[in-house]
């Protein structure tokens, strides 16, 4: 579904995709590591809802927002334990149906890919080899290079280096910090309802559209990409 229709006949030249819950479905082994974590440190455990609100963000960003009692002392146990639950998990992540496909059909067809994610370099650059999407990517950002969403800066750092114009990209993303990043940086966003933000709360920071689900995000994409 659309909530605020692109103007008819735009296309894009660009696309920077959102990692976790954006392509991989992975929401659920954040969440579960996340709560592994504050269980394991004998932390209050914040409800599914509250961790998956904090997913995009830096791991530092959303410690400070889940776990505001933890102490500077104990945000590399903290680190620590949530690595050992979300790796252990990894081998279960895949790509949300047709993804891949998708990815590879854009790049073919000549649209500039580009990946803008709270993950780390190490993280990102192992998923990304693991699903074979080495070749897809111009150009990726992690927090490693850059500041957490939702500031512009990784978003900012890839039009440059790409040499785009913001009015021919896209971002796509399924929390508010991927929309407000895209906002502020001059570009139009597509919110995905099917990670970790739900619909109403996406609404709520106004994207250029809104996707239910994964054949709708295709749908929507390969109708305005290329």
């Amino acid at each position: 579904m659309t909530m605020y229709p692109t103007p008819p006949g735009k296309q894009y030249r660009a696309v920077i995709f959102d990692w976790d819950g954006t392509l991989l479905d992975s929401t659920h082994h954040i969440v579960g590591a996340l709560l592994g974590a504050c269980r394991d440190l004998g932390l209050r455990e914040p409800s599914r809802e509250e961790a998956g609100w904090v997913i995009g963000l830096s791991l530092q960003a959303a410690l400070y927002r889940l776990v505001p009692e933890l102490g500077a002392d104990r945000v590399d146990d903290f680190v620590d334990r949530y690595r050992t639950h979300f790796m252990a998990l990894q081998h279960e992540m895949h790509l949300f149906e047709g993804q891949a496909q998708l990815l590879r059909d854009l790049s073919a067809g000549g649209s500039v890919l580009g990946v803008a994610t709270g993950k780390s370099r190490r993280g990102l650059d192992d998923s990304i080899r693991r699903l074979g999407l080495q070749e897809v990517f111009r150009a990726t950002r992690t927090v490693d290079e850059a500041r957490g969403k939702p500031d512009p800066d990784m978003l900012l750092q890839l039009l440059a280096e790409l040499d785009l114009d913001p009015a021919a990209v896209l971002m796509v993303g399924d929390t508010t910090h991927d929309v407000l990043m895209a906002q502020a940086a001059g570009v139009d966003s597509l919110a995905v309802a099917y990670g970790a933000h739900a619909a109403s709360l996406l609404e709520s920071a106004r994207p250029t559209a809104l996707a239910a689900t994964v054949p709708d995000m295709q749908a929507w994409i390969r109708a305005r990409v290329g």
